[in-house]
C-alpha cells in the first residue's frame, strides 16, 4: 500500500465575529458525554436527520464511576464585584494569573469528569451535589444581587452564544431551583457545545472560519478513535469553533464592548478558556 505524505496541520487565526449567531439554548436536565474521534475521510455534517446532539444513552449518567461524596465542602470566599457588575460564584470565577482555576475541566469531556482542586493534588475531589446546586451568578448591587434565571455565555471573537436556564429536573436537587445553578451552567455549556452545526450555518461563515472548523473537526476525530463512528455521524459540532482552547478557566461578566446586540449586561458572561494540554 502506498504511504501518504505527512501533512502539517495548524489552526488558523480566529477572525472577528461578523454576525450575531442564533444562540444554542440549553438546560442541564440530561447528562451528556464526551467524544471527539480519529481520522479521514471526515464528513463535516450530520449524516442522519435526528437532532444533532448525542443521545444520553450512549454515555454514562451522573457519577456512575464514583458516588457524589457526602461532604460539606469548604468553599472559597466571594470576591467583591463592582456594584454595577453581576457576581459570579467562586467555583466559576476567573482567577487572576498565575492562580489556577478551581475546576479542572477540559470542556470536550463530560462534566462528570470535573474535579475541584489543583491537578494531581491528593485533596482534589469530584464535584458534590452541593457544589452543583449553588447559584451560578447574581445581579449587580443596584439590582439587589438577585439570583439569575437566565445566563448567556459568549466567546469573544467566535460566532457562538449559549443560553442557559434552570433545569426542570436537576439531579443535584430534589426539586427545581429558582435560579441558574452551577450545574446548569456546566452541563448546559457542555450540551450546547455538543450540538452539530447545520450546513446552512456553515455556509454563512467566511472561508477562514470554514477551514478552521474542518481542521478542528479532523483533529477531534483523531483524538478519539474509540468514538470515531458516532463522531463522524454527528459531523462538525459547535465545540469545533474553539479549536484547542478547551481548558475551562471560568466565566466573567461581559464588558460593554463585548456585549452582543440585544443582550443584557446583567445576564451575559464571557467563557474564558486556555489551551488544552
Amino acid at each position: 500500500m502506498e504511504s501518504r505524505p505527512k501533512k502539517t496541520v495548524r489552526f488558523v487565526s480566529y477572525p472577528p465575529r461578523s454576525r450575531t449567531p442564533s444562540p444554542a439554548s440549553s438546560n442541564a436536565s440530561d447528562s451528556w458525554a464526551s467524544s471527539s474521534g480519529p481520522s479521514t475521510p471526515p464528513h463535516p455534517f450530520p449524516t442522519h436527520r435526528s437532532p444533532g446532539v448525542a443521545h444520553h444513552s450512549e454515555y454514562p449518567s451522573w457519577q456512575t464511576f464514583a458516588a457524589s461524596p457526602p461532604i460539606s465542602p469548604n468553599y472559597p470566599a466571594f470576591h467583591s464585584a463592582p456594584a454595577e457588575e453581576p457576581m459570579v460564584d467562586p467555583l466559576l470565577e476567573v482567577l487572576p494569573s498565575p492562580a489556577l482555576p478551581l475546576l479542572l475541566w477540559d470542556i470536550m469531556v463530560h462534566p462528570n469528569s470535573i474535579k475541584l482542586g489543583s491537578a494531581h493534588s491528593p485533596t482534589a475531589r469530584w464535584l458534590a451535589h452541593a457544589d452543583l446546586g449553588r447559584c451560578a451568578a447574581r445581579t449587580s448591587v443596584k439590582s439587589s444581587r438577585l439570583p439569575l434565571r437566565k445566563m448567556v455565555l459568549i466567546f469573544p471573537g467566535i460566532p457562538l452564544e449559549v443560553e442557559v436556564t434552570p433545569s426542570a429536573e436537576p439531579f443535584w436537587s430534589s426539586q427545581p431551583l429558582p435560579y441558574v445553578a452551577v450545574g446548569d451552567m456546566l452541563y448546559g455549556l457542555y450540551k450546547a457545545l455538543r450540538t452539530s452545526i447545520e450546513h446552512s450555518e456553515f455556509e454563512r461563515l467566511d472561508s477562514a472560519w470554514r477551514e478552521s472548523l474542518r481542521v478542528a473537526f479532523d483533529q477531534r476525530l483523531r483524538r478519539d478513535p474509540q468514538h470515531h463512528t458516532q463522531n463522524l455521524e454527528h459531523g462538525i459540532r459547535r465545540i469545533d469553533y474553539l479549536g484547542d482552547r478547551r481548558r475551562f478557566l471560568g466565566i466573567r461578566p461581559a464588558t460593554r464592548r463585548e456585549l452582543p446586540s440585544g443582550r443584557r449586561p446583567e445576564e451575559t458572561f464571557v467563557v474564558e478558556l486556555g489551551r488544552a494540554s
